[in-house]
């Protein structure tokens, strides 16, 4: 794991960037302001994604259709996911923990800087061993936080502090997924949804073939 010590970051977009707008409530990055300074106590998260390996450690009886078992583990809800931090004694990281881990301390966009890069993280058709790509590595020594698979995170899909914008899906009915994924482009790849700061959302008992996780525990 990686210690991620008590401070400031910044949280969230800057409503006068040029970040595209986009129209619906759901996908828009409305929902990710204002940014701010958050303070977060220091935490600890996983420097990978709970691979297969893993996680079938937990749950022997599980079948996956892979052979690769260094690969994110994938096809799990948030509720599994949960359920395995707790059994190894660890938990969900929160949408702000994930975001702090993933941006560093210089209010990045993309882990590697501010221009978005298609090669550096993975945002193609099939998944990649969690320890793949170089260059998709946080400034805290994070892997696999811009691309691959998208992530859970343990928070509902709440407003951000001070936030003026209004959302029907705000409350306990879904839960916050951060990062990244493979399969983007033949939804209409932008890569705006690729930033760190978009925050996506999904029904906590559903699992997706494009979304994993990574534990986290309080220092």
């Amino acid at each position: 794991m990686i210690l991620i010590k008590d401070g400031w970051f910044t949280l969230g977009l800057n409503h006068q960037n040029t970040v595209l707008q986009f129209m619906s409530d759901k996908t828009s990055s409305l929902n990710a302001q204002p940014e701010q300074q958050y303070f977060l106590k220091a935490f600890y998260i996983d420097k990978f994604e709970v691979t297969y390996e893993e996680f079938i450690i937990f749950k022997p009886q599980s079948k996956y259709p892979t052979q690769q078992i260094n690969l994110p583990v994938r096809g799990v809800n948030a509720y599994e996911a949960e359920a395995y931090c707790i059994w190894i004694g660890k938990r969900l990281p929160t949408e702000y923990e994930w975001e702090k881990a993933a941006r560093g301390g210089n209010n990045r966009l993309f882990v590697w800087g501010n221009d978005f890069e298609k090669d550096y993280a993975n945002f193609g058709k099939q998944v990649m061993p969690v320890n793949s790509l170089g260059n998709d590595v946080s400034s805290y020594g994070v892997w696999g936080m811009n691309g691959n698979v998208s992530e859970w995170t343990s928070s509902w899909y709440r407003p951000y502090p001070d936030s003026e914008h209004h959302d029907k899906n705000y409350g306990k009915k879904f839960k916050v997924t951060r990062g990244g994924s493979i399969q983007k482009r033949k939804h209409g790849f932008m890569k705006e949804f690729t930033m760190i700061p978009h925050r996506n959302i999904a029904p906590p008992e559903m699992r997706f073939w494009d979304t994993g996780f990574r534990c986290a525990k309080s220092a």
